[in-house]
C-alpha cells in the first residue's frame, strides 16, 4: 500500500472510533426503559440498580410466593418498604437524580414472578469503554500523521 491510502485508512479510521466514542458517551447520559420482568427463587433475594434522573420511572409488578420488597434513594434513604405481601404493583417516580434500589427477598417457597421497566442511564463503568475508544481515536489519528510525515 502507498504511504498516502494508509495516511488516509489511519485518519479515517481515527476519525471513527473519536466520533463513535462520543456519541456514545452522548448516548449513555440519556435514561432509557429496560425491562425488568424476571423470576426470583424461593430464599433467594434480588437486587436491581437503575441509574435515573429526576423524573424517570420504574414501573414494577411482583407476585407469586411470599416476599419482602424495598425500595431506596441515592442516599440510601427507604423510600418504600412492604412486608409478607404475595401481591404488589409500584410505580416509581425518581426525585433525585442517582442510582436506586430495589430489593426483593424471597421468602417463600415458589418462585416470584417480576414484571416491568425502568427507565436507566449506562453505569459509571461504560464512561471507561467510551473514553477508551476516544484515546485509541486518537492514537490512530497520531499514526496517520505519523505515517504522512515520514
Amino acid at each position: 500500500m502507498s504511504r498516502k491510502t494508509v495516511f488516509y485508512i489511519l485518519i479515517l479510521s481515527g476519525v471513527v472510533f473519536i466520533i463513535i466514542g462520543t456519541l456514545s458517551i452522548y448516548d449513555s447520559n440519556i435514561a432509557k426503559p429496560v425491562s425488568i420482568n424476571g423470576s426470583v427463587d424461593s430464599h433467594a433475594k434480588d437486587i436491581l440498580t437503575p441509574i435515573m434522573d429526576v423524573g424517570s420511572k420504574v414501573n414494577i409488578s411482583i407476585n407469586g410466593s411470599i416476599f419482602d420488597f424495598t425500595i431506596s434513594d441515592p442516599a440510601n434513604a427507604i423510600i418504600l418498604s412492604v412486608k409478607n405481601k404475595t401481591n404488589f404493583s409500584y410505580i416509581l417516580v425518581a426525585k433525585k437524580s442517582g442510582e436506586y434500589r430495589l430489593e426483593t427477598h424471597n421468602l417463600g417457597s415458589q418462585a416470584l414472578s417480576i414484571f416491568g421497566e425502568a427507565e436507566t442511564k449506562a453505569t459509571p463503568l461504560a464512561f471507561g469503554a467510551q473514553m477508551m475508544l476516544i484515546i485509541t481515536g486518537v492514537v490512530v489519528v497520531g499514526l496517520g500523521i505519523r505515517s504522512k510525515i515520514r
